[in-house]
């Protein structure tokens, strides 16, 4: 299997992805969240947050972060650095349809959608760690 179909599983196959934002005092915060509501390839993840917490907060000061996913059955993971940014979400019903169960059962006050643009990539498979150009 060629590396893009790899990365592409292994997007496609991971139900937790660890979000990184960089806290007030420059600690890395990481919270784990569902798989993005919408995604094109690994360049572009968009997920559902809680607009009044912390990973939004950390985002206004500073865009820079990372994303990871992983399969740890085969011990593979994918480590994407790139840039976030926030959009409100107007209505539930915009976005609804894509949440999962969990998400809805969630019922954020103030939901956003938080798109992470990626600037570069390592993904490990086979036993060793390759860098991947976007």
């Amino acid at each position: 299997m060629e590396l893009h179909e790899r990365i592409v599983k292994l997007l496609t196959s991971s139900n937790v992805f660890l979000i990184s934002t960089i806290d007030k005092r420059g600690f890395p915060t990481v919270i784990a969240v569902s798989e993005p509501l919408w995604r094109e390839g690994l360049l572009k993840l968009q997920f559902y947050l809680d607009g009044n917490g912390e990973t939004i907060r950390n985002i206004q000061k500073n865009p820079n972060g990372s994303v990871c996913c992983y399969e740890e059955i085969r011990h593979e993971s994918l480590l994407m650095k790139g840039k976030f940014s926030i959009t409100p979400i107007d209505s539930i019903d915009s976005v609804e349809s894509k949440l999962s169960p969990y998400q809805k059962e969630l019922n954020h006050k103030n939901p956003v959608v938080v798109t992470f643009d990626t600037w570069t990539a390592k993904i490990h498979i086979d036993k060793q760690t390759r860098d991947i150009i976007v």
